[in-house]
């Protein structure tokens, strides 16, 4: 803060004349006038608490969650007065306690002055836990003020309190916080049951997806009355295929099995179905002579045939691409099941795939 003393210029009343009757010099600098309201602050302050009229705000807060079952956050507020009377300290500096005395929530209560958003409150002589807060003061008059009564005047129009910290003493928060959190455990574990039951559901369906695609398809037999001529046998149908039917669009496939069909896009589907055995044995190439071959593998077909790109369509842990047969090997039917379902527009089974022309 400046030292000079304050004088006339040229014969001009200066505007802070007045603020030599509140110990400040050089007012027209900034740290002057920052002074000086603090000081007019910490005056009405006192006016108040002498009054009784030294009424806080309700003290507002928030409890509050943020996962990934549930975002909530809720307001509290308690109200906090003074209780009895306050301890004023003698030209307290800036940023340091101007008052102590306790509340009548039960916490410890320390009253600052503040100038705008200037100097932080400083709480460290002060018991752990202590509840604080600032009487908000501006150190801007309006053009033209003259006296230290015209400035108390303007400066009791925009002063304000400003909670800083309040303990929980009451419970408030806890209570509001704890029933967030089990409103949270409630939605995580309802979330959870639920994810288990689809889990297991596809589980299941996939499961008997599997177990259909490894049964041979049999025909059903045809019932006759025995009273009556037998009719002639029926012709081959979709439903009634030879048991030895071949479909070269799809190689190597177990004869009499059941096709899955995934429509993936407009112009996008996909066959998948068991091989026969005898074809794995002549066309898998092991990379280890000595290993075993497989006695079970399934292949997924493009619908139409091989297009530009087909073989990186599929990551190497649903199927290995083989352009010579224009099919991907797979050696785990639910690992491509499951890759295939939730990226189709729709599936169906059937024994003769001439059924998914028009799916």
């Amino acid at each position: 803060m400046c030292k000079s003393p304050l004088v006339a210029k040229q014969g001009d009343t200066n505007e802070w004349h007045f603020s030599h009757e509140a110990s400040q010099e050089r007012p027209e600098c900034e740290a002057g006038a920052e002074n000086l309201a603090r000081s007019l602050g910490i005056e009405f302050a006192r006016e108040l608490a002498e009054r009784g009229a030294l009424v806080l705000p309700e003290y507002r807060t928030s409890a509050g969650v943020i996962s990934a079952w549930l975002d909530r956050s809720q307001a509290v507020e308690w109200n906090a007065q003074i209780s009895g009377p306050l301890a004023w300290r003698e030209h307290p500096p800036k940023s340091k306690v101007v008052a102590t005395g306790a509340l009548d929530t039960g916490a410890a209560f320390a009253l600052f002055v503040q100038v705008d958003d200037a100097g932080v409150p400083q709480v460290d002589d002060q018991p752990e836990h202590c509840a604080y807060g600032s009487l908000v003061v501006s150190a801007a008059w309006p053009s033209g003020t003259r006296t230290r009564e015209d400035a108390m005047a303007i400066l009791k129009q925009t002063v304000s309190f400003r909670w800083r910290y309040h303990l929980d003493t009451l419970g408030l928060r806890a209570a509001a916080q704890a029933a967030i959190e089990a409103e949270v455990s409630a939605v995580r574990q309802r979330t959870e049951a639920l994810q288990r039951e689809r889990a297991n559901a596809a589980g299941r369906r996939w499961a008997e997806i599997g177990k259909r695609l490894e049964r041979p398809y049999d025909v059903p037999p045809v019932l006759r009355d025995v009273g009556q001529q037998a009719s002639p046998e029926p012709k081959p149908t979709a439903s009634t295929l030879p048991s030895g039917t071949r479909f070269p669009a799809y190689p190597g496939h177990a004869l009499g099995c059941n096709f899955q069909f995934f429509r993936l896009g407009a112009d996008e589907a996909w066959v998948f179905y068991p091989m026969d055995v005898a074809f794995i044995n002549e066309h898998v190439k092991m990379a280890n002579v000595a290993q075993p071959l497989p006695t079970k593998l399934w292949a997924i077909a493009p619908v139409g045939g091989p297009r530009e790109g087909w073989d990186e369509c599929f990551p190497p842990s649903v199927g290995s691409a083989d352009a010579e047969l224009g099919i991907y090997w797979v050696r785990d039917h639910i690992t491509a099941v499951t890759f295939l379902s939730p990226r189709s527009k729709g599936t169906h089974t059937a024994n003769d795939p001439a059924e998914f022309s028009n799916r």
